[in-house]
């Protein structure tokens, strides 16, 4: 992925996975409720990788009791809604989503996203001499078909996911190799020791059945037959010029193209999930849908072997949901409603409740107090919904969404910022909980590390928060040789402390925070001008080296901006190595700001040498206190989002911990009080 699309990611409405996702952080059940399950052991080698955390064994009744409701019902309200209708492989969601109900990975993420077993049976290990190999034994269990659990299956979906075009985000592009030892036991073959696999490789990749995938691949090449990827390509561009001209085209007649093509190749989008707000269909925001979807059968059809398996696998899962070994098995569904139920043979013992139905959702948290909706993910709750949802009641979860905003400075030589006095200046010059209170409206918390989320298992708690001290800013730039003028603006020789701050102009909360900034540090001497700038146009020149102002050939000195980043500590903090700087050879490195410090290389290079969680945690703290130190970003703050639950929903041992980081991080425990309990 690119530094700029990396940076344009952090904007707007939260992802859907809210984790690693995707808006990218809600669900998951009370802390306490891991210190309930129970150990399971550790398989024979050379001793535990990760974090050792055992999976949540308790056994769940295996009927819903009748104090309970017999169905929880989760709202969706994202658009399109097809997206909750099988398995999307561009969701990186730890919602109480589909997937996750549905399909079950080697390790998940508990309250706090720290990675502990799942369909793995203990801890995954290095079994030998050799640290590039990892060892998993997988738990005796079934998919939902009936089909047995099998090493292959492992293998083979890894084998899937290991492709170039999907390593990077799914299971790192450090897999070589996966092999299979015995029916319950793979190794993975790693190309370098790395850490990240065990936290983010198993966390995210469903387990499929092998059996599944190939039947229905053969199915879908036998109803490609006679179709190629030029003419289905030729499709989606006629119809991408359609809906994108000035008028927009939408015709009924290309409608029921595209319609009787997605049929015969086994799919269909459901008109009901693009409605307008009057309940008439938006043909457009169709087709531009059903245009993606072909835009994947043109390239499985272009493509051959595991290669092929897969752009097809990425189209016709999410229409012909597949066995998965989760809590929950897909039954049915219709225009309004996905419905599944408890998988009897769960290796975790039976859901708790019976039924999970997906239904439509306002997304406003009104369906939620109506009681006709358990939970609403995402919701738009307001300041009065909010204060009022007990007494309505409704329950509301504050979670944070995986988009660190940040300011960063062009520390390279010569740059008015390479010196950290002046940095460290401009951050005493901001008032920032009050700033970011003030530009995003009470939807978002200040942040100081790039590490997420606030509290996870490497956040540092103890770096400093330093309240807005204009007289200390002050003697920092004055301690650097810079003179007050005149005009309240210091200056050096001939040039005046005075840089802009680039902002994209259509983020409204970014702009009010570089003019809160901007006006603050007036009074500390500095002249900075807030500089909104057309994102669409310029993100490319900016976010390459060497990273000019915007219709300029001056390179930037400041610039405030957004990073989505993914649940282990190193994928934040990693963009800052040296090895990440930006030059004129790597004109697109992550680090644009140039910032290189050998203490902190050797800090994250530790990190990266270790499976030893406690041990990353400490060294991963201690590259957070350099940053701290060597200032080369001032972190903002990270967006938050609101879920809206019952208060009729808890858990089968006690109430739900809304506190916690994840908060629905074991949805099989969770249930409904009947009507009238």
């Amino acid at each position: 992925m690119s530094a700029h699309v990396r940076q344009a990611a952090g904007r707007g409405r939260a992802p859907r996975w809210r984790a690693i996702g995707a808006s990218l952080a809600a669900a998951a059940m009370l802390a306490s409720l891991a210190a309930c399950s129970s150990a399971t052991t550790s398989p024979s080698g050379s001793g535990p990788v990760g974090s050792g955390a055992a999976p949540v064994t308790t056994p769940a009744p295996t009927a819903t009791p009748a104090a309970y409701a017999d169905t929880l019902r989760v709202g969706w309200s994202w658009e399109p809604r097809w997206n909750f209708r099988g398995l999307d492989l561009n969701d990186y969601s730890t919602f109480i989503s589909f997937q996750f109900l549905v399909y079950s990975r080697l390790y998940r993420y508990d309250a706090h996203y720290t990675a502990i077993p799942e369909l793995a049976d203990g801890p995954c290990f290095v079994p030998g001499a050799d640290a590039r190999v990892v060892r998993c034994r997988i738990v005796a269990t079934t998919f939902h078909d009936g089909t047995p659990l099998t090493a292959d299956d492992v293998a083979y979906t890894y084998r899937l996911f290991a492709l170039p075009d999907w390593c990077e985000w799914w299971v790192r592009c450090t897999l070589e190799e996966v092999r299979v030892v015995d029916d319950r036991t793979v190794d993975f073959v790693l190309s370098s020791v790395d850490p990240t696999f065990l936290t983010l490789g198993v966390t995210n990749v469903p387990i499929l059945p092998r059996h599944e995938v190939e039947e229905k691949y053969a199915a879908f090449t036998d109803a490609a037959k006679g179709l190629t990827a030029d003419g289905i390509q030729a499709l989606v561009d006629a119809v991408g010029e359609e809906t994108g001209g000035d008028p927009a085209i939408c015709s009924d007649a290309r409608l029921g193209e595209v319609d009787a093509l997605l049929a015969r190749l086994g799919a269909r989008l459901w008109r009901e999930d693009y409605r307008t707000t009057t309940g008439e269909l938006d043909p457009c925001a169709y087709l531009a849908v059903a245009a993606d979807e072909l835009r994947r059968v043109a390239s499985a059809l272009g493509r051959e072997g595991l290669e092929a398996v897969m752009q097809a696998l990425v189209y016709f899962s999410t229409f012909q949901p597949l066995s998965g070994t989760g809590p929950y098995r897909y039954v049915s569904q219709d225009a309004n409603r996905v419905h599944l139920e408890a998988f009897a043979g769960y290796h975790g013992g039976v859901a708790a409740t019976r039924y999970v139905d997906f239904v439509p959702a306002k997304g406003d948290g009104s369906d939620v107090a109506a009681g006709t909706v358990d939970v609403s993910e995402n919701a738009g709750l307001d300041t009065a919904y909010r204060a009022a949802a007990a007494a309505h009641g409704v329950q509301v979860a504050t979670m944070q969404v995986p988009i660190p905003n940040y300011l960063t400075f062009n520390v390279r030589p010569g740059r008015l910022f390479a010196d950290v006095n002046l940095r460290r200046a401009l951050q005493l010059c901001i008032d920032l909980p009050r700033d970011v209170d003030a530009a995003t409206g009470g939807s978002a918390i200040p942040v100081y590390s790039p590490v997420w989320p606030v509290g996870s298992w490497a956040d540092d708690p103890d770096l400093p928060k330093p309240a807005r001290d204009v007289d200390a800013a002050k003697r920092l730039i004055e301690a650097s040789g810079w003179q007050l003028g005149s005009d309240g603006i210091y200056a050096k020789a001939t040039v005046r402390l005075a840089a802009e701050i680039l902002v994209r102009g259509d983020d409204g909360e970014r702009v009010k925070l570089a003019d809160l900034v901007a006006l603050q540090a007036g009074d500390c001497g500095m002249d900075l001008q807030s500089s909104p700038f057309d994102f669409g146009r310029y993100i490319e020149g900016l976010m390459t080296y060497p990273h000019n102002i915007p219709g300029t050939t001056v390179p930037f000195d400041i610039y405030i901006g957004g990073l989505f980043i993914r649940p282990d500590p190193s994928d934040g903090l990693g963009i800052l190595v040296s090895t990440n700087v930006s030059d004129a050879k790597n004109t697109g490195g992550y680090n644009f700001g140039g910032f290189s410090d050998p203490a902190y290389d050797r800090l994250l290079a530790a990190g990266a040498a270790t499976y030893d969680q406690a041990e990353r945690a400490r060294v991963y703290r201690q590259a957070q206190e350099e940053l701290a130190a060597q200032m080369p970003v001032i972190f903002l703050f990270v967006p938050t989002g609101t879920d809206a639950i019952r208060s009729a929903v808890t858990a089968v041992d006690g109430p739900l911990d809304l506190t916690a980081l994840y908060w629905a991080w074991q949805p099989e425990r969770m249930v409904v009080a009947a009507s009238g309990n």
